[in-house]
């Protein structure tokens, strides 16, 4: 790949690979991928097109419930919510 969008991709063989790292929409949200294939006499480029799909973050510790007593008055915690993402709030 020649262009300067070549974020975490990488051309194996014949197949464009997504390598490590993290996409996120909000920083990159298209990347244009110029592929130059050849032979040993000529040469073709054409480019493909990767698409950022914006996702919310993900819940990963939400439990399914919890139990209070009915005269619980006092403000009391019932879980800490972990997230895949970084979210400014969760209402």
């Amino acid at each position: 790949m020649t262009s300067a969008d070549r974020g975490p991709f990488a051309v194996t063989g014949n197949q464009i690979v997504k390598t490590a790292g993290a996409l996120d929409f909000e920083t990159k949200a298209t990347y244009n991928l110029d592929v130059t294939c050849t032979d040993d006499l000529l040469q073709t480029t054409d480019t493909y097109v990767v698409k950022v799909q914006n996702v919310g973050p993900k819940i990963t510790s939400l439990p399914t419930a919890s139990t209070l007593d009915e005269w619980q008055t006092a403000e009391k915690l019932l879980t800490t919510l972990t997230l895949a993402e970084d979210a400014a709030d969760c209402v």
